[in-house]
């Protein structure tokens, strides 16, 4: 048990470890286990197998996790825009926690 706890207090937000990588159009749960599971362990401290044991006891709230990706990826895109930046020209889908959503 307190491998886990300390295991979730190192995890980063969902915005802060997703603004490490460029795969936008992905799920953050590929971008984890799939595309950069080095990266994950370099910001987070935890391989792909400690990040699935925290999947199966239900550590993360699946529809919470999508509505922060979510949320950021607007504030950071909106953030951008203002400064007269369009983030990742052409994007049609963002990846969320564990779905994929029309960008607009």
């Amino acid at each position: 048990m307190i491998r886990v706890q300390r295991a979730c207090a190192s995890l980063p937000t969902p915005g802060k470890y997703r603004y490490l990588t460029d795969f936008r159009e992905n799920t953050l749960q590929d971008v984890i286990t799939k595309l950069e599971p080095d990266l994950f362990l370099t910001v987070t401290g935890l391989t792909v197998k400690d990040f699935h044991l925290l999947v199966r006891l239900k550590v993360f709230n699946t529809e919470q996790m999508n509505q922060a990706v979510f949320a950021f990826r607007r504030y950071e895109d909106a953030s951008l825009r203002y400064t007269g930046i369009e983030s990742h020209e052409g994007l049609a889908h963002y990846g969320l926690y564990d779905t994929v959503v029309g960008r607009e």
